[in-house]
């Protein structure tokens, strides 16, 4: 491994810096210009694995979300950079089925290469976005799941997500990365047409810090001469600023149903990832379905359904096997941690057997559906805004009947036993508010 050339960033929330190479990152700065003048950056949104995300304005005065890819991502075929060619089709299948269709799909609006010193960078424009559900429900020194979306909202947003992913099946793709960080909210109207004043009023001033090398040597031009922090997330979840629908975003992990790509690696979270990409690298449409499960319950909740308090991979198993029992064969047997929490059968073993730091107890989604609100600290002062259920709100039997009957059909073991999208969109949570009428729907098994 090449030996580190840069000081640690202070800033928070910082791309690895050492990125910024051959092949790498392209170094951007407040107000630099793009494709002929066409874009000027006036902030930071954040970045991802794959490229750095920024806050432009185009000719026309409107406010986008510019994605600048890194060169070796971009040195491939653009059919075969997802990022740009999974939103171009899907733009394509949603035009000739209904032009008028509002998507929930963010979608690529233009697209072109920036030459750099570090290579050449695709770069994505987008529609200006809000912040992720992930991120709509952080609360700083309270129990988890304390800020979580308002009851009729999570299921308005859950409903849209389902909708989305649905299309995106129909059209022959798996989006492959399921999670509540993927999931954004639309700003309101207003706020594309900001001004850059309006912007750093509301948004603040970027926050800069000049890049330093560890040996005090310049350094050089694949790096920027300062590392900009992004938006302050707690100022873009002001909710005067958002619309209460969303929008499914990063098909980096997407591929084609019918021609999945020979060397894929799921790329999901643990906590996302189903048994067959966990234990076989296998993913497909069955494998959305389980992570969407797992997206709904944590929209509803606030928090995540197989929660990895110390974050390893086998944290997340044990909560998963607590929750829905033993795995089926010969994922079972590939689980060489198990018997450090349960017993043969799959039981979690008494406290004083398990000998670790977090034991497994036995428990079920309408189990874990029930607890939500129970431990809800309020916030040191006001409410949590419009958007949010107020802290202590618990769920009705009902719903906890409802939601648990949809979330455990998606998330059988085997791919082939969990229920198909028509079933998910169909579902009575979504369908049927009225108490009186709500009942869980028979299925049928393929």
């Amino acid at each position: 491994m090449a030996q580190a050339r840069f000081q640690p960033s202070r800033l928070d929330d910082i791309e690895y810096v050492e990125d910024y190479r051959p092949g790498g990152f392209h170094p951007v700065a407040i107000g630099d210009v793009f494709s002929q003048g066409r874009y000027r950056v006036v902030h930071k949104l954040g970045y991802g694995g794959s490229s750095t995300i920024w806050l432009a304005r185009n000719r026309l005065g409107k406010l986008v979300t510019l994605k600048v890819m890194r060169a070796e991502v971009s040195s491939k075929p653009a059919d075969e950079i997802p990022e740009l060619a999974v939103p171009q089709k899907l733009s394509e299948y949603i035009q000739t089925q209904d032009p008028v269709a509002r998507s929930n799909i963010q979608t690529v609006e233009d697209h072109f290469t920036e030459h750099g010193p570090n290579g050449s960078h695709l770069c994505l424009v987008s529609q200006l976005a809000g912040p992720s559900i992930l991120s709509m429900s952080d609360s700083p020194g309270r129990v988890i799941g304390s800020r979580r979306l308002r009851g009729d909202l999570a299921r308005k947003v859950a409903k849209q997500v389902v909708y989305a992913v649905e299309l995106m099946h129909i059209a022959g793709f798996v989006h492959g990365d399921l999670t509540t960080s993927n999931i954004l909210f639309r700003v309101a109207e207003n706020v594309e047409n900001w001004s850059d004043s309006d912007v750093y009023l509301n948004l603040g001033q970027p926050e800069t810090e000049e890049i330093e090398t560890r040996d005090h040597s310049p350094p050089g031009p694949h790096a920027p001469a300062q590392l900009v922090a992004p938006i302050d997330n707690a100022l873009l979840t002001n909710p005067t600023l958002l619309q209460e629908d969303i929008l499914l975003i990063d098909f980096g992990q997407s591929f084609s149903s019918s021609h999945p790509p020979t060397d894929y690696e799921p790329a999901t979270v643990p906590h996302y990832q189903s048994p067959e990409a966990r234990f076989e690298g296998r993913i497909g449409i069955p494998s959305d379905v389980w992570a969407l499960a797992c997206t709904i319950f944590e929209i509803r909740a606030g928090f995540p359904l197989f929660e990895a308090f110390l974050g390893g991979a086998d944290e997340v198993l044990k909560e998963i096997v607590a929750t829905l029992g033993k795995l089926p064969e010969p994922w079972w047997g590939a689980f060489e941690n198990d018997h450090l929490w349960f017993d043969e059968d799959g039981k979690p073993k008494a406290r004083e057997l398990q000998q670790v730091l977090l034991p497994a107890e036995k428990t079920s989604i309408k189990q874990k559906l029930a607890s939500i609100g129970s431990q809800d600290v309020p916030p040191p002062t006001g409410d949590d805004g419009p958007m949010m259920e107020r802290p202590g709100t618990r769920l009705d039997e009902v719903e906890i009947q409802l939601l648990g009957d949809l979330l455990e059909n998606m998330l059988r073991y085997r791919p082939q036993d969990r229920i198909k999208m028509n079933e998910v969109v169909s579902h009575p949570w979504f369908t049927d508010m009225d108490p009186r009428r709500r009942s869980p729907p028979h299925y049928e098994r393929g």
